[in-house]
C-alpha cells in the first residue's frame, strides 16, 4: 500500500443519496485483484453487514468496492496517482434498491425482538432479504404451516402499522467512529449501512415467508425505495451475516 496522504471520509455515512462527487485519491496500489485506489471524500459503501457493495464508476471506469486495511477500496480501473482528482459515481438505483431494503430490515428486526425472538443473522439482498432468529422457546407458535402463516400476517400488519405511522432516519457518528442509525419510533442500533431518509420512502414492504430451517426462524421479505430508481439485482452466494447489534 502506498502511503495515505489524508484520513478517508466515508460521505455515504452522511448522505445515501449522494452519488456523484469529486474526490482526491489519498491511497493507491496493487493486490491480488489487481490495481486499486482509496478516495477520499468516499460515496461507494462496500459489501458487509449483510448489504451489497455499490456499484458505480472511478472516471467512467467501473469499479468494485472492498474494504481492505481500514480503508474503502476501489478495484477494477486503472489506479490515479495519490493525490488525483477523480470523479466518482454510483449507481442511484441499486443504491435505494439497497437502502430500502436495509431500512425495512430494521424494522423487521425490531418487530420480531418484539416478539421474544432473539435475532441471530440477517441478509439484505435484493431477492435474498431475510432475518434469522434463534427458535428456542417459540417452537410451539411456529409448529405448523397454519401457524408460520399467522405470524407472517401478523408481521405484515405490524409492519404496515409502523410504516403508516412514519418516522424519520438519522445516523450519527461518535467520536471513536461507531455509527447508531435511528428509525424515529423503532429504535436504535450499530449499523454502516446506507438507509432511506424516512420510512416515508419505502414502499412494497411485503413479508414473505415465515419458517424453520437449519435450526433458525427464516424471515423472507422485500422491500422497494418509493419513486424512481429501483433496480434489481442479487448475489447468489449471499449468506446471512451474524448481526452487530440488530439487522445491521
Amino acid at each position: 500500500m502506498t502511503a495515505t496522504i489524508a484520513r478517508q471520509i466515508h460521505a455515504y455515512y452522511d448522505d445515501t443519496y449522494l452519488t456523484d462527487a469529486s474526490a482526491t485519491v489519498v491511497a493507491a496500489g496493487t493486490d491480488e485483484e489487481g490495481p486499486w485506489a482509496a478516495v477520499s471524500p468516499n460515496i461507494f459503501h462496500p459489501k458487509g453487514g449483510g448489504q451489497p457493495s455499490d456499484e458505480g464508476t472511478l472516471d467512467g471506469a467501473p469499479i468494485v468496492p472492498a474494504r481492505a486495511d481500514g480503508l474503502v477500496v476501489l478495484h477494477g480501473a486503472p489506479a490515479p496517482e495519490v493525490g488525483a482528482s477523480v470523479q466518482c459515481h454510483v449507481d442511484q438505483g441499486l443504491r435505494r434498491r439497497h437502502a430500502a431494503l436495509h431500512t425495512a430490515g430494521h424494522v423487521l428486526g425490531h418487530l420480531g425482538e418484539a416478539r421474544g425472538w432473539t435475532h441471530s443473522g440477517h441478509s439484505h439482498f435484493p431477492g435474498q432479504a431475510r432475518l434469522d432468529f434463534d427458535p428456542a422457546g417459540h417452537e410451539e407458535e411456529l409448529a405448523t404451516p397454519e401457524l408460520r402463516e399467522s405470524v407472517r400476517a401478523e408481521l405484515q400488519a405490524q409492519m404496515d402499522a409502523v410504516l403508516a405511522r412514519g418516522g424519520q432516519v438519522s445516523a450519527s457518528v461518535d467520536g471513536s467512529g461507531h455509527r447508531t442509525v435511528t428509525i424515529e419510533g423503532v429504535n436504535a442500533e450499530p449499523c454502516g449501512g446506507t438507509h432511506v431518509r424516512s420510512l416515508a420512502d419505502l414502499t412494497g414492504v411485503r413479508i414473505l415467508e415465515v419458517k424453520v430451517k437449519r435450526g433458525a426462524i427464516k424471515v423472507r421479505y422485500e422491500a422497494e425505495h418509493a419513486g424512481p430508481g429501483a433496480s434489481p439485482g442479487a448475489d447468489p452466494g449471499a449468506e446471512a451475516e451474524a448481526p452487530q447489534g440488530g439487522a445491521a
